[in-house]
């Protein structure tokens, strides 16, 4: 009898468990970032920061930690400490380096936690100045018209006016005079005040979709202009010429798609201060292998590969962005995107020569393609989350796969998939100039992020 009694306690008790919450790794990203992940989901976990002192904060989690104590260093001496409190509580620190500030967003299984420049507060108070200055011209200029009939016009003003006004008043009926001039006086105000509203309504639309809000280009500050300088980036529009690539839902293909992003990314990475060359500037095929080549002849620092990802026609689409390093592939999804990509020069490539290449590819050069991808990858989620509504945009991470338009590269080199164009949603942003352009945006604030991290002075 005990021993049912006892098993059966063991079998009620292992759910309960199995729910409890864990926290099974953190890894650092971008430049400032931290992702702790959760076994479960943590969207309705309340977090509710505790203030050390002036510069830190706690937040206790019901939770296991499996990684052990954990110390992350950031810029500005901003730190955070994971650790386990006690046996049911885990502790994470938060200490705020000079001149920054904390934000936590848990999502899915993920919190992420991230510290930004306190610049926003200085550009908020000039967008109010700026708000509040053009609102008090109108009123002072609207007042003395209705109040020259009034006794306070007569007592702030000279007789003279008055005077006017009520010499023409006897000619007709005072009352009625007086409904009509401030009849005359409202409809006239009332047209001007519409005529300006009208004015701002049509000037408006043209200028909001062409720029994307300034939050997107908060991480631009990481990578001072002297470590910008003198850097020599190579990016690769993918596919082009005979080679269509993705022929999307929206009847285009994916190498006009990749090339508008690529000049896009080149023009801002020039105003940063890089050297940016591309492997095409226009609708032409270049095999793969030359296109590492070309990077190499540069002596680039950096190799970037724009593509966009599709699926075949009849399956349903998945969406969301990717950024991968040149390895051998793992899964079978990666497998199949490198073949896709691959495709173009399929006839001068060799399979086993591409393995025995893998298998002597420097590991530190692995190392430094995949930090890099996290980057890139960081760079595209946060500028698209803050421009478009987050639940549209999907992150499928950093993967590794036998892309061979990276074999040959001898810098750390990465290939983007900005976007599924088999995606009726996805097909029809990348379209898009304004989606592009904060497509490039990510791109360029990935490399900042890199650069800040991995050619110091």
């Amino acid at each position: 009898m005990r021993r049912i009694l006892l098993a059966l306690a063991i079998f009620l008790a292992y759910p309960l468990a199995a729910q409890n919450l864990r926290i099974t790794n953190a890894v650092p990203f971008g430049a400032s970032s931290l992702k702790v992940v959760f076994s479960n989901d943590i969207d309705s976990l309340s977090l509710t920061p505790i203030k050390l002192n002036q510069n830190s904060f706690y937040i206790d989690i019901k939770a296991v930690l499996d990684i052990g104590r954990k110390v992350y260093f950031f810029p500005r001496n901003a730190q955070v400490t994971i650790a386990q409190n006690t046996p049911e509580i885990t502790r994470i620190v938060i200490t705020n380096g000079n001149g920054m500030e904390y934000q936590l967003k848990p999502m899915q299984k993920n919190l992420y936690l991230s510290f930004v420049d306190k610049i926003p507060s200085s550009t908020t108070q000039s967008t109010t100045q700026q708000k509040t200055e053009p609102k008090a011209e109108p009123k002072a200029q609207s007042k003395p018209p209705q109040a020259q009939p009034t006794q306070t016009s007569q007592a702030k003003q000279p007789p003279k006016q008055p005077a006017k006004q009520t010499q023409s008043k006897p000619t007709q009926n005072p009352k009625t005079q007086k409904k009509e001039v401030q009849k005359n006086d409202s409809a006239k105000k009332d047209s001007k005040k519409s005529a300006q509203k009208q004015k701002n309504t049509k000037t408006t639309p043209k200028s909001t979709p062409k720029t994307p809000p300034p939050r997107t280009i908060v991480s631009t500050t990481l990578a001072t202009p002297s470590s910008r300088k003198g850097l020599k980036v190579v990016i690769d529009a993918g596919h082009g010429g005979k080679d269509c690539g993705a022929f999307g839902v929206t009847k285009v293909c994916e190498k006009h798609i990749v090339l508008k992003v690529a000049l896009k990314v080149h023009n801002e990475l020039k105003k940063r201060g890089y050297e940016s060359y591309l492997t095409r500037d226009r609708d032409i095929f270049i095999e793969l292998p030359e296109r590492t080549k070309f990077a190499n002849a540069k002596k680039a620092d950096l190799f970037i590969s724009i593509h966009a990802n599709s699926v075949p026609v009849g399956k349903k689409s998945p969406r969301g962005i990717e950024t991968y390093f040149l390895s051998a592939a793992r899964t079978e999804d990666a497998r199949s995107v490198a073949a896709k990509e691959n495709q173009a020069d399929i006839e001068i490539m060799n399979f086993y020569s591409k393995q025995n290449f893998l298998d002597r590819l420097e590991s530190h050069r692995i190392v430094s393609s995949n930090r890099f991808a996290i980057d890139i990858q960081t760079g595209l989620i946060q500028n698209l989350q803050a421009n478009y509504p987050p639940s549209t945009i999907v992150d499928n991470g950093v993967r590794e796969g036998p892309f061979w338009v990276l074999v040959g590269a001898l810098m750390p080199s990465v290939l983007v998939e900005i976007g599924y164009n088999s995606h009726p949603l996805e097909a029809q942003r990348l379209n898009e100039d304004t989606y592009q352009r904060v497509l490039s945006l990510g791109i360029a604030d990935g490399i900042d992020s890199f650069v800040a991290k991995n050619f110091k002075e």
